[in-house]
């Protein structure tokens, strides 16, 4: 989600940063950066002649892969002379969704995107923002609220290896009706609905995004201080650094805090993320897990001790190996997956 996110704010940014040389000459840019990713369509990239607005149309816009796919009947990149280095994003109401196969009608209630680019950053998108009041498949709400902030910062010494830049990010996503996409196709794996999603994300990525470079840079790293899901009845709050480690596999430790995490584990099995043994001794062994210490060794965010009624349960994620409380409970998935 956020590397497509990032290539809206690189393509934003081809708008502001060409400025000087006029709307057909970005246009020419965005065309060719869209030309130039297999995921990304369009039919027509043209300028947008709305003067005093500068910006361009782009008719048809699409993306899609093996997961499905997105399709708008357009979209307009437009800024102003008052604001040089700010683009916004115009969508419409309405276009359409491939899940497994099967098109679906979208629908955007009051979609806003804006984009502020960073001049002296090699014209790197320096704030994103983008919200919805909600968001419909085949006129059924599927999400209640969409907001994304995201926020250039520094690169700070605690940064991994891969690193070269990073983004403060701020994310609230409401009520996501998981049973309704199951039933248009979407293997969430049983999780319980509605899904809620909200708290701060520290995002690391192989490089600075900018319209001068040839790829979208890819995240290699999160690291959150309080990052809360809620699924039906069952909430956590995730708190935790994790990267991409040499092999492509998740590393680094987190920790969940719950007061349902008998529930929480049985709902993990369903989903084939603990082995049904494994889930026997993780229920049987919860209050001793609990008392785990964290590994201080590790990079970090600080770790709070749980609220009363909570328990908190570390998680570490080394050598392809998920372990919990110091348990080995399965392989680590691969960094993408998490």
């Amino acid at each position: 989600m956020f590397r497509a996110f990032i290539g809206i704010g690189l393509a934003a940014a081809a708008v502001v940063g060409l400025w000087a040389g006029g709307e057909t000459l970005a246009s020419r840019r965005v065309a060719e950066l869209i030309a130039g990713d297999p995921a990304l369509q369009a039919t027509l990239v043209r300028p947008l002649r709305q003067p005093p607005q500068f910006g361009m149309r782009i008719e048809q816009p699409a993306f899609a892969d093996p997961a499905g796919g997105i399709a708008l009947p357009w979209a307009e990149l437009q800024i102003s002379p008052q604001s040089p280095t700010t683009a916004r994003l115009i969508l419409p109401e309405e276009g359409q969704v491939t899940i497994t196969g099967q098109a679906h009608m979208l629908g955007l209630d009051e979609p806003h995107a804006t984009v502020r680019l960073a001049p002296l950053k090699r014209l790197a998108p320096d704030h994103i923002a983008v919200t919805a009041e909600q968001v419909t498949l085949d006129s059924q709400p599927v999400i209640e609220g969409l907001d994304l902030d995201m926020q250039m910062t520094r690169l700070g010494p605690d940064a991994p290896l891969a690193a070269r830049a990073a983004y403060q990010a701020r994310v609230g996503v409401g009520a996501v009706q998981t049973r309704l996409l199951s039933q248009m196709g979407l293997d969430l794996h049983g999780i319980p609905d509605p899904v809620s999603l909200g708290g701060d994300v520290l995002l690391w990525l192989d490089g600075t995004p900018s319209v001068r470079g040839q790829a979208t840079p890819s995240v290699v790293g999160w690291q959150t201080e309080g990052l809360t899901i809620g699924a039906g009845p069952m909430s956590l709050r995730v708190v935790g650094r994790i990267v991409r480690d040499p092999n492509g596999l998740a590393e680094g430790q987190v920790a969940l805090y719950t007061a349902d995490a008998r529930q929480m584990i049985d709902q993990a099995s369903q989903m084939g993320l603990i082995p049904g043994p494994a889930r026997m001794l993780l229920s049987a062994g919860l209050e001793q897990l609990a008392k785990t210490p964290i590994d201080a060794d590790l990079p970090g965010p600080d770790f709070p001790e749980p609220a009363q009624g909570q328990v908190r349960l570390p998680v570490q994620l080394s050598g392809g190996q998920i372990l919990l409380g110091g348990i080995p409970i399965g392989a680590a998935p691969p960094f993408g997956a998490i």
